[in-house]
């Protein structure tokens, strides 16, 4: 077994981290998925110390997340989604010459809650691993239900399409080598090559990634006028933030409790998160949310790092994405060995370790490199996305094409571009897609086995099984008929 260096030994693959996770939340579109499956080709390198793997997500994690800010306030376009509901109030604050008042504000509140929430979810996450031993076969399938229920009704517009994106999901995981005949094939339309089933990156880059950089390629952005008080709008965005903490932490608390629900973290925490801040407007609002209210930025960035801390919960414990960027998380770090939810990753200590120290020492990092860069961030971001797009383009190819080397890697990833445009044109959920298919193998494996070994009244005799139906059936329920959010995953 592979033991674990001294921390000092990880500074500098955690300062690459952070510097390289930063670079892609600033480039509009990228943000955290797209950077983390560029690191396949270089998987690699980790092979030796998966530890150092640990820390390379986590510094990408907080890294890239902070950078999503700066091209939502600054350009009005999401750095990689996370920060969607940002823009709704960040770019009016920027075309008032307050971008960095607006993004010092939300640089705060985006640490403060890292800080705060994250250290709840990922220090205590070795005494929830106690908790998943109580999880039997039974357990684990209703989860995996739940977490395709949540995606597909909670805030979901179009619920019956979730769920036809998240069943085509499923069809197309299972494609490839049959687990209970080895010498079964399915879905492979005779083609040699995916009998080792469709490869997770140009999944990932097909249906998500793509198809957003080809809308921005052909979107005209407004640029805002650059900053001239630039520390003076540093401090009157850390007196808004302390004036506004409770938003902050309301914020955090919202991105938790959301990240930590099966396959529902994702945008979907910050758009709550505005909903809960914006639903209760104080007499000293310099100006209405929608039009540059500083507490919209506060609100909706106290829920970005919380968030993306509470997501490792069910991908840890479980092996379950908590968020669509947890399944290349799970596949990086199953290339170098470790299994999420498996015995072995919950039975060692280190793995806990790199995980906590790389996502707090990359907060640190980040924060005062943010600090510093603000001055700047308008600058850079003037650089026309007709030249970030297809530089991105080329990067996803590229790294599409680690498996094979051949065509077919390419055609593969063609093919799922096209599908990821046509679910975006017709409003599928893709999110759901994704999660679909990367749970496919659960779905398979847990049903076949629940099915031949309990009957239906297991679900209610069983206390923690009985809970997660309650769930099931309230997500159903509150998606169906109750919530107003109705945020569309396009």
């Amino acid at each position: 077994m592979i033991e674990m260096q001294p921390l000092t030994n990880y500074i500098p693959i955690l300062l690459i981290a952070v510097g390289y996770g930063f670079i892609f939340g600033l480039i509009p579109v990228a943000g955290v998925k797209l950077g983390l499956i560029a690191l396949y080709p270089w998987a690699d390198l980790f092979l030796n110390d998966p530890y150092s793997m640990v820390i390379m997500i986590a510094g990408v994690f907080v890294s890239a997340s902070i950078g999503d800010m700066f091209a939502s306030v600054c350009m009005n376009i999401p750095g990689g989604g996370g920060s969607t509901a940002t823009m709704l109030d960040g770019f009016p604050m920027s075309k008032r010459g307050e971008a960095t008042r607006a993004l010092s504000a939300g640089l705060f509140g985006a640490v403060s809650q890292s800080v705060l929430w994250g250290g709840i979810c990922i220090l205590a996450l070795p005494f929830y691993a106690k908790f998943v031993m109580h999880f039997g076969i039974p357990e684990m399938f209703l989860l995996v239900c739940l977490a395709m229920v949540a995606i597909c009704f909670t805030g979901n517009n179009y619920p019956i399409r979730g769920m036809l994106a998240c069943g085509l999901g499923v069809l197309m995981g299972m494609t490839g080598e049959n687990p209970m005949d080895f010498q079964d094939y399915r879905f492979t339309f005779g083609w040699e090559y995916l009998k080792q089933g469709y490869q997770i990156v140009p999944v990932m880059a097909g249906i998500l990634a793509v198809p957003e950089i080809l809308e921005h390629i052909r979107t005209k952005v407004t640029i805002p006028p650059s900053v001239h008080n630039n520390w003076q709008q540093i401090k009157m965005g850390f007196k808004d933030w302390w004036r506004y903490k409770w938003d902050s932490v309301q914020g955090g608390l919202i991105g938790t409790v959301i990240g930590a629900i099966p396959g529902l973290g994702g945008s979907i925490s910050e758009w709550l998160a505005y909903a809960g801040v914006s639903a209760r407007p104080r007499d000293d609002d310099e100006y209405p949310f929608g039009q540059g209210n500083v507490r919209g930025v506060i609100g909706v960035e106290g829920a970005n790092l919380a968030q993306k801390a509470a997501v490792f919960v069910p991908t840890i414990l479980f092996g379950i994405p908590g968020a669509a960027g947890q399944v290349v998380v799970m596949s990086l770090l199953a290339y170098v060995g470790m299994d999420l939810g498996s015995t072995a990753v919950l039975n060692d200590p280190d793995f806990f370790t790199a995980l906590s120290w790389g996502w707090f020492c990359a907060t640190f990092i980040t924060f005062f490199i943010a600090i510093f860069f603000f001055r700047w961030a308008t600058l850079l971001l003037r650089v026309p996305f007709a030249f970030w797009g297809p530089a991105l383009i080329l990067l996803v190819t590229w790294a599409s094409m680690q498996h094979t080397g051949t065509l077919d890697d390419l055609w593969v990833l063609l093919i799922f571009v096209f599908l990821g445009l046509c679910m975006k044109h017709g409003k599928f959920n893709r999110i759901a897609f994704v999660i679909g298919f990367i749970l496919s193998a659960k779905v398979e494996e847990l049903g076949s086995i629940y099915f031949q070994l309990y009957g239906f009244t297991d679900l209610f005799t069983r206390p923690i099984s009985f809970g997660l139906v309650v769930m099931i059936v309230g997500a159903v329920v509150y998606g169906v008929w109750f919530n107003k959010t109705k945020i569309q995953y396009t």
